[in-house]
């Protein structure tokens, strides 16, 4: 017949059988507690349609920050745009709140200006930038771009080129001055609906290499 195991080789089994157990329970209570918390979109904005914006588009809890932008009220070219995001982002990762944030989001709107025949077009677009604060990496894109009245930014930069044009705007039709988009398409494109999109174009390019989006897979 088989020996019986000797009481000190039972002990160790229940040892390591313990252990095991602790280590599966701590490791389980850790991705509970991971999964549970929320991830934090920092917006480098306490603007109403920055905030909703990143919050559709992230599924995020979104925490804004107050940061200047170091350009012109009413940026006038994509360059100048650009630069206001970019220093948006660069201030609002140097604030307390971005210690707790999963991303970084900075959003500049400006306006376009071309030439069609001898009349001059503008067209407002927005900057968006988003970063992963664990990876670093970042990428960029751009709103769909809404064509503002040409009389309304000649009034604006008669007027010195003080404030924004989606002033000058809210002062002749009494649309909300932050965002004229909404009254500019019927209703049918609010500015928040415009940066949202953005947004997921630009999170959608971050994480093009982690995530197998529809229509990106390997052939």
């Amino acid at each position: 017949c088989k020996a019986s195991p000797s009481r000190a080789a039972m002990l160790r089994l229940l040892a390591v059988g313990a252990t095991a157990t602790a280590t599966a329970a701590a490791a389980y209570a850790l991705a509970r507690r991971r999964v549970a918390r929320p991830r934090v979109a920092l917006v480098a904005s306490t603007a109403r349609q920055k905030l909703l914006a990143v919050a559709a588009a992230t599924g995020c809890t979104v925490v804004g920050c107050k940061v200047p932008s170091l350009v012109a009220e009413q940026p006038t070219g994509l360059d100048e745009t650009m630069r206001g995001a970019k220093n948006r982002l660069s201030q609002a990762l140097a604030t307390d709140e971005a210690a707790g944030a999963d991303l970084a989001v900075a959003i500049e709107s400006g306006l376009l200006r071309a030439l069609s025949g001898d009349e001059e077009t503008w067209v407002d677009v927005a900057v968006v930038i988003v970063r992963d604060l664990a990876t670093g990496g970042e990428a960029m894109a751009t709103s769909a771009g809404v064509q503002f009245p040409t009389a309304a930014v000649g009034e604006w930069a008669e007027a010195g080129a003080e404030g924004t044009v989606g002033e000058v705007l809210s002062e002749n039709t009494g649309c909300d001055k932050h965002d004229p988009h909404a009254a500019l398409t019927c209703a049918r494109f609010p500015r928040a609906a415009l940066l949202e999109q953005a947004v997921r174009v630009a999170s959608a390019t971050l994480y093009r290499s982690r995530v197998a989006l529809p229509g990106c897979e390997e052939q």
